[in-house]
């Protein structure tokens, strides 16, 4: 190993984007789906039926509340009249009665004042009261007095025949309307003796139309429609934006059983907490289609993984059988199946380790320790590979590199990076290591001069079972299974680091991870607040 100095981004480009050696074939097809890129696929509709126009909407719900308003009017109306008309026929006793006794009072107070008096005294009562008053004997009216202009008439009209009847000793009383349910008067007469001479006093006052209040009450039902009707477009206007919630309900009904290829149609008019709503649908939408296409893809390439080694095994087990064989053959396809079963080993650790890290149950156990120690390790732990290859390992790292993270989750990242360079860096060519302070944290490169990825490939490296250039990794006699860089970007994730990627066909790869720097306190406790380099 040599410490001399070394570029991070100077390093040759490396080549493959798994972990271990790859011999399998490229990945029939790359994860690359779209969920978007045609959203008006046949069966990709919720709600798309047509729907009538807002202003038809909005003339059917009007005419729905006049029609409705008509009935409510017609029955209020009828109900009203028979309510009314039962009313005031069991209130005429009462109305007449009380003019009785009204005037069997006054009556006692003319008997106990001078005839002189008996003008004024008519006047006050009629005043008071606001009845129309007067005091007849056989000849006719003598007084008459109105008070407050509510009688219809300045004196009341007395029939001969009421009069008589007064005259004699009886009461009258009669409540007269013009027709049935219009204005009328209500009249009452009673006998009264003044001097030791027989008088009649009539009071009569107005009796209300039976419809008096009933335009009031009609005008406050109307208004209170009205108030509903604003109230109902105000709220209701929502749902007018999107066509209820029948659009949406429809929407993940399909998508609880397994269609996500929904997409609401957005209209102009859906605005607010309603277009948000739409919105977020789809997205959700796009997202399960995506992760239903991925899960398919994930299946094919696992099948895909597994039978390339089950075929090999099944095919030199049943050479195995075959007589003749020496013990020299029977070595090699021994060897063989043993190599085959370690590679379908591999490829189960690796995905239980990526399915636990996806799934958020890898319990982190965070610690601080010396980032380059760590790496130095790593490096004497892959002696074997880089020595046989006579690969130059260049190394230069900063001493007391420190970084709080899991130990052992990081350790398989440098260890999977590494392998990577050296698998694809060919006998003599040198592979680099660099770790060193920034403003932000820790740097760590891996840089090789292998045979590089393809711009075409790059994007791709870090998704699972991807491999670069089925070629490549059969010129390599690689057997890796595209977890590799894989597992990398998530452990690296959950450290709230990034890991980034630069290479060039025929150049090598770089590969740069940056992990968040430790409090300034924390480098103290470790005794390097200003980190220093190896003379």
């Amino acid at each position: 190993m040599n410490p001399s100095g070394h570029d991070c981004n100077a390093g040759a480009k490396r080549g493959a984007a798994a972990s271990g050696p790859s011999s399998g074939a490229k990945r029939s097809a790359k994860t690359g789906f779209n969920p978007r890129a045609n959203p008006k696929a046949p069966g990709a509709r919720s709600g798309s039926a047509s729907r009538p126009p807002i202003w038809q909407q909005t003339l059917k719900i009007i005419a729905g509340i006049l029609l409705m308003n008509l009935l409510t009017y017609t029955c209020f109306a009828a109900s009203f009249t028979v309510i009314g008309f039962v009313k005031e026929r069991h209130g005429r006793a009462t109305v007449t009665e009380r003019l009785a006794q009204d005037g069997r009072l006054i009556g006692a107070t003319l008997a106990s004042r001078p005839p002189g008096e008996w003008p004024a005294t008519l006047q006050a009562a009629a005043e008071e009261r606001g009845y129309a008053v007067a005091l007849a004997d056989a000849s006719g009216i003598r007084i008459a007095a109105s008070g407050g202009g509510s009688s219809p008439s300045d004196k009341p009209v007395m029939s001969p025949a009421n009069l008589n009847l007064v005259l004699a000793g009886d009461a009258a009383a009669h409540v007269e309307r013009k027709y049935p349910f219009s204005k009328g008067v209500a009249q009452a007469g009673v006998p009264v003796s003044l001097g030791g001479k027989p008088y009649a006093l009539f009071l009569e006052q107005p009796a209300p139309s039976l419809y008096q209040d009933f335009w009031q009450q009609v005008m406050t039902v109307f208004f209170g429609f009205l108030l509903m009707f604003v109230l109902m477009l105000l709220i209701g206007r929502p749902w007018r934006e999107q066509g209820g919630f029948s659009v949406y309900i429809s929407a993940i009904r399909r998508m609880s059983k397994g269609d996500f290829t929904v997409s609401i149609d957005k209209a102009d008019r859906m605005r607010g907490h309603f277009g948000e709503l739409a919105t977020s649908i789809n997205d959700m939408a796009a997202e399960l289609n995506q992760m239903e296409q991925m899960r398919q893809a994930f299946i094919s390439n696992v099948s895909h993984e597994i039978q390339s080694p089950l075929t090999s095994i099944r095919g030199f087990a049943r050479a195995l059988q075959q007589e003749g064989l020496d013990d020299q053959q029977r070595q090699h396809y021994a060897g063989i199946i043993e190599a085959e079963s370690v590679r379908m080993s591999r490829l189960s650790d690796n995905l239980m380790k990526l399915t636990t890290l996806e799934a958020d149950q890898q319990q982190l156990h965070p610690k601080t320790y010396r980032l380059d120690q760590q790496l130095r390790s790593t490096i004497l732990a892959c002696e074997p590979v880089w020595s046989e290859k006579d690969i130059y390992m260049d190394v230069n790292l900063d001493e007391k590199v420190f970084v709080n993270g899991d130990e052992e989750l990081l350790s398989q990242v440098w260890m999977n990076l590494l392998t990577n360079s050296l698998k694809f860096t060919a006998e003599g060519g040198t592979v680099s290591v660099e770790a060193k302070r920034t403003a932000g944290g820790a740097v760590i490169c891996v840089s090789d001069n292998g045979i590089g990825i393809s711009e075409e490939d790059l994007p791709h490296i870090f998704e699972r079972f991807f491999k670069a250039d089925k070629s490549r990794s059969r010129r390599m006699n690689g057997s890796g299974s595209g977890l590799g860089l894989s597992i990398v970007k998530v452990i690296v994730d959950l450290h709230g680091g990034e890991v980034k990627a630069s290479s060039k066909p025929g150049a090598g790869t770089t590969i740069t991870v940056t992990l968040p720097d430790l409090p300034l306190a924390d480098r103290e406790a470790h005794g390097t607040a200003q980190p220093t380099r190896p003379t």
